[in-house]
């Protein structure tokens, strides 16, 4: 077996032949290394030096052989404004539109200097870029050649910062980084998906504009995976971020380079230097170490451990996460761009990730940590009950009725403790013991449901998993649990339970539409009720808000706002005016008053729910976000948008202190986003409706409702803004997405239309924005009640277009 090389001999020699001229260097080697093996390692590194700094060294001696451009200089439609910057192939500068058409700002790049293979590479770079379109990547606008013959490429101007330089000016939070990572692969897989590898991704090349959004720059190096152009060839290097393989240019150079770079320019980010960059040594020695060493480890550099303190499961994760996509084998890092950024999600989210699967103990400690706060609830519940229980089990020695009611509760008790056990037993069993909540929850039901047909003692567990559906306005999974509940023998089953089994059907079915229904389980709930009404007053207080519903439904609103004026009254009879249980009554009656159409009388009952949180000490709980939701969306929908404004606003900053990132809060951004919008506050709403749409498409999914909703709102922002180009990018990417995920009649995908035929309207593009609004009021007509506000929507904007450029009557397409 030969010897391992040693690479401290290696490295001496390598830095002292990298001081002497190219010419000499080897002669040198072969009097000063007898050992051939080791002469060969020191000339292949050497080859990967000149690779990645004589290209840029050369460029300067012959940047003067051609003529420079200047201000005021022409490029076909093109004027040429101010250089912008200088890289290893060409120079850069910032053009404006001199053809009088339309007013447009771009980049102009062309050669600067001419040296072998540059020519190649610059054609290859107008072919990759005609190919790529990705609001993420700044695009091809126009090309040519200039009137000595060289040629030129225009690209979309991008007004930013590389994405180190941003992060350090704003003090970016470390999952701020991170995230702005994901943008960019998010970029690079739409390279990657078309076959195009970049091969330079570095911090210079990560642009972030004012909007907070990334955008990937200098194709000038990139190549067609599989074409083999320059698979060996010698092109320009960024020595900190490039791959092993792209150093001593001996393996093929494909996705997983571009999966490394991008990993380091994360641990760059997050630690302030490269992976093997620290203290910015020599090129010859950074290229010695990324060939032989392994990567450092974040906890082991001071900044990434300051930066990420408290959040010591993060940091291990995105360890062992970049740990796997900065191997010296490419085979060894994560398949694809997509498969290292759900990584990243994943460490982001608390979710478990792949590169930690063999951990022992790993994913159920993850499990534990994403469900900490149910965990924490149930914990709660149990201790609840176990004190209850010792209460009720020392009363037992007191009366043979009291040890009756100890036994009730103790089976109770027992009952919980096993669906809960049962709930993380589930949590393991499932599938790479890595399910997600409602998996967990839905397999927990089930089992549930078949003990509850043997054992009626589990039905507190039954009732208690609707009413978790319920909430989570999950009807259709909550109404099978309830059912089995209410129609269960009476002589088996508590009378309480079954009671309020009953009632929180009805509230289930009502929402289905079944209305009859509704009012004869609420009717056998309340029947119960009166046997005691004394003991049973909160129930029937409360029971009075599902009531004044089943009221209305049948046509009776004077008689649903008398009934809930009477149960406010008996409610601060029965808990005083500032009571948790009041606060919940004022917050329920605002809704129903609402949708009474008793605008006045629903905002004085969210104020005073309001004053209930603050006296309370409850402003900081669901209590009081579901009151500011309800409050904002109300004066929203009437139109006073100046009141819902702040009231949206600290609904969002409460929702995100509960909960963080997800779906809902997603939501909520794009309401919010959408408010400011309305407001004529454009560039306010730009980095909301920008956060809402990453947001949606990570927990929702691409082409979700969410993130195609707040993606066209992107677009409507830019729009407003002035910017036109940008916002028919993200227009065509939330109508691509939207088609694609839910289908071309699906409403979801009548807002992305809107949002492009506002951008053509804009321009004066009459024929092109008719053509989408016949689309949308299709859409619209088949939509049902929804439709209406889509066909509002589509004829505001038919309002807006020129008279004379609309078409003769009778010659429009009809809607079926």
């Amino acid at each position: 077996m030969a010897a391992p090389p040693d690479w401290n001999e290696i490295e001496s020699l390598f830095d002292a032949a990298w001081e002497l001229p190219a010419g000499e260097r080897g002669e040198w080697l072969r009097v000063h290394c007898a050992d051939e093996p080791t002469r060969r390692e020191v000339e292949r590194l050497l080859a990967a030096a000149d690779a990645s700094t004589g290209f840029l060294e050369g460029a300067a001696e012959a940047a003067s052989a051609l003529p420079a451009l200047g201000p005021g200089d022409i490029a076909g439609a093109w004027r040429v404004v101010r250089p912008l910057g200088r890289g290893g192939m060409g120079e850069v500068h910032e053009v404006e539109r001199a053809d009088g058409e339309y007013r447009q700002r771009a980049a102009l790049k062309r050669i600067a200097h001419a040296r072998e293979g540059d020519w190649q590479r610059f054609r290859n770079e107008r072919r990759i870029l005609a190919m790529l379109e990705h609001p993420g990547i700044a695009r091809m606008i126009d090309g040519g050649l200039l009137p000595d013959g060289q040629p030129y490429m225009v690209m979309e101007y991008v007004d930013g910062l590389p994405i180190d330089r941003w992060c350090r000016q704003r003090r970016a939070a470390p999952r701020e980084r991170i995230r702005l990572v994901l943008q960019a692969c998010e970029a690079v897989a739409h390279a990657h998906a078309r076959l195009v590898v970049h091969r330079d991704i570095k911090p210079s090349n990560l642009l972030v504009d004012a909007d907070g959004r990334v955008r990937l720059i200098d194709f000038g190096v990139a190549d067609l995976s599989g074409a083999g152009g320059e698979a060996h060839a010698r092109v320009p290097l960024s020595p900190g971020y490039a791959a092993p393989e792209q150093l001593d240019e001996q393996g093929e150079v494909g996705v997983a380079a571009d999966i490394h770079a991008m990993a380091a320019v994360l641990h760059a980010l997050l630690c302030g230097h490269p992976p093997h960059g620290q203290d910015d040594p020599p090129t010859a020695l950074l290229l010695a170490r990324g060939l032989r060493q392994e990567p450092p480890r974040l906890r082991d550099d001071s900044a990434a451990c300051a930066a990420l303190r408290g959040d010591k499961a993060l940091l291990h994760d995105l360890d062992a996460v970049l740990a796997v996509a900065l191997r010296r084998d490419p085979a060894q890092r994560q398949r694809s761009m997509d498969a290292f950024a759900d990584e990243l999600a994943r460490a982001l989210d608390g979710r478990p990730v792949q590169a930690r699967a063999g951990e022992p103990r790993y994913r159920l400690g993850r499990f534990l940590h994403a469900q900490r706060w149910a965990v924490a609830g149930v914990a709660a519940v149990i201790a609840a009950l176990a004190i209850g229980l010792g209460a009720s089990l020392w009363q037992a020695h007191q009366a043979a009725l009291q040890r009756d009611q100890a036994l009730r509760e103790k089976a109770r008790l027992e009952a919980v403790q096993q669906a809960v056990f049962l709930m993380f037993r589930n949590a393991g069993e499932m599938q790479g013991a890595d399910a997600t909540a409602g998996e967990v929850l839905r397999h927990t039901a089930q089992r549930v449901v078949d003990r509850f047909a043997r054992d009626p003692s589990q039905g507190e567990v039954l009732h208690t998993l609707g009413e978790l559906y319920f909430l989570l306005n999950d009807y259709a999974a909550a109404e099978p649990l309830l059912q089995r509940l209410a129609a269960a023998d009476p002589g088996r089953l508590d009378p309480a339970l079954l009671a309020i089994s009953r009632h929180d059907l009805a509230q289930v079915v009502l929402r289905n539409g079944d209305l009859d229904r509704a009012a004869t389980l609420l009717a056998q709930a309340q029947a119960f009720w009166q046997t005691d009404p004394k003991r049973w007053r909160s129930r029937l207080v409360e029971s009075r808000l599902l009531e004044a519903q089943v009221l209305k439904a049948h046509g009776k609103a004077d008689d649903a706002v008398a009934l809930l004026r009477q149960g406010l009254e008996e409610r601060i009879a029965l808990n005083g005016p500032d009571d948790h249980e009041t606060g919940v009554f004022q917050n329920n009656l605002g809704v129903a008053l609402f949708g009474l159409g008793h605008g006045d009388e629903a905002r004085e009952a969210f104020r005073a729910a309001a004053a209930i949180w603050r006296k309370t000490g409850l402003e900081e709980t669901p209590d009081a976000l579901n009151t500011l939701n309800n409050w904002g969306a109300m004066e929203l929908a009437g139109g006073r948008a100046g009141e819902a404004e702040p009231l949206l606003r600290q609904a969002l900053a409460l929702r995100r202190r509960l909960y963080g990132p997800s779906a809902a809060t997603a939501a909520l951004l794009n309401n919010y986003g959408k408010l400011l919008l309305l407001s004529g506050r454009a560039a306010e709403s730009l980095p909301v409706l920008s956060e809402a749409a990453t947001m949606g498409a990570r927990f929702a999914g691409v082409g979700s409702m969410h993130h195609v909703a707040a993606l066209s709102g992107v677009a409507e922002a830019q729009l407003q803004a002035g910017d036109a180009t940008r916002a028919e990018a993200t227009a065509r990417e939330a109508l691509a997405a939207a088609d694609a995920r839910l289908g071309k009649r699906h409403p979801g995908t009548a807002s992305p239309r809107l949002a492009l035929a506002r951008v053509h309207a804009a321009r004066g593009e009459t024929r092109a924005a008719l053509a989408l609004l016949d689309e949308v009021d299709t859409i619209a007509a088949a939509a049902g009640p929804i439709g209406q506000r889509i066909a509002a929507q589509s004829a505001q904007v038919r309002g807006s277009l020129s008279p004379a450029a609309l078409p003769a009557v009778g010659t429009a397409t009809p809607v079926p």
